[in-house]
């Protein structure tokens, strides 16, 4: 299940991102480019943050 706050990877080309709102089967997300869009739950994977990321928390 996919929620607010999660980092998620955009199965078509890998693009990383946040989940910022949720509606229905759509999810916001708030792209590492700054770009924000409505996406398809289908296509968002769920990621844990990378080990550097974690180490610098």
């Amino acid at each position: 299940m996919i929620q607010v706050g999660d980092l998620v990877v955009f199965a078509k080309d890998g693009a990383r991102g946040v989940v910022i709102s949720i509606d229905e089967e759509r999810c916001q997300v708030l792209w590492e480019d700054d770009f924000v869009s409505w996406e398809q739950r289908e296509w968002l994977i769920v990621t844990k943050m990378e080990q550097t990321e974690q180490r610098e928390r």
